[in-house]
C-alpha cells in the first residue's frame, strides 16, 4: 500500500517567485515585485498593507492578545538570533508621540511608508524565512489600530 501524498503544485501553493508574486498580488491584492537579482517576491507597505516587527517570543503573546480579541494577523518569522515576527497589518495610522515611545521601548518597529519586505514561499524550512500563520484572502488584515492595541496590552499584562 502506498501513501498518498499531495504537493504544493497540486494543492494550488506557487512554486515560482513569478507565481508566488501572482498569488499574493490577484488573491490577496497585495502589492508585490520581484527583485529580479535575487528572485524575492516582495511586499510593498504602506497603502495597502504595513507591518509591525517584534522578536519572537513577545510576537508569542502579542500573538495570543489578539487571539483572545478573535483577530487573527498573517505572521512571517525572520530567522536570526533571536527570531523577529513580521505581523501584517491594514494601513498604519497616526499614533501620538507617547504610543510611538511605548511601542520602542517594547522594541517594537515598523517600516517607512514605501519600503518593501520579502514575502516567504509556502512550505519554507524552519531555517529560512517562513510564514507562521498564512495569510487568508477570505479575512481582512487586522488594522493598525487594533494590532497596537494588543502589543499595549500585552505589555501591561506583563507589568503585574
Amino acid at each position: 500500500m502506498t501513501a498518498s501524498t499531495t504537493t504544493d503544485a497540486e494543492q494550488g501553493v506557487p512554486a515560482d517567485a513569478s507565481a508566488l508574486s501572482r498569488y499574493y498580488t490577484e488573491l490577496l491584492c497585495w502589492p508585490t515585485t520581484i527583485d529580479p537579482s535575487v528572485g524575492e517576491v516582495r511586499l510593498g507597505l504602506g497603502d495597502t498593507v504595513d507591518a509591525l516587527i517584534m522578536r519572537a517570543g513577545f510576537g508569542g503573546e502579542v500573538n495570543h492578545q489578539l487571539i483572545r480579541s478573535m483577530l487573527s494577523a498573517p505572521i512571517i518569522v525572520v530567522p536570526g538570533g533571536p527570531d523577529e515576527w513580521i505581523f501584517l497589518t491594514q494601513p498604519r495610522t497616526p499614533m501620538r508621540d507617547s504610543t510611538i515611545a511605548h511601542l520602542v521601548s517594547l522594541q517594537v518597529g515598523w517600516k517607512k511608508a514605501g519600503s518593501t519586505i520579502v514575502l516567504p514561499a509556502f512550505g519554507s524550512a524552519a531555517s529560512e524565512l517562513r510564514w507562521l500563520a498564512q495569510p487568508n484572502a477570505g479575512l481582512e488584515l487586522p488594522s493598525w489600530a487594533a494590532m497596537v492595541g494588543a502589543v499595549r496590552r500585552t505589555a501591561s499584562a506583563r507589568a503585574w
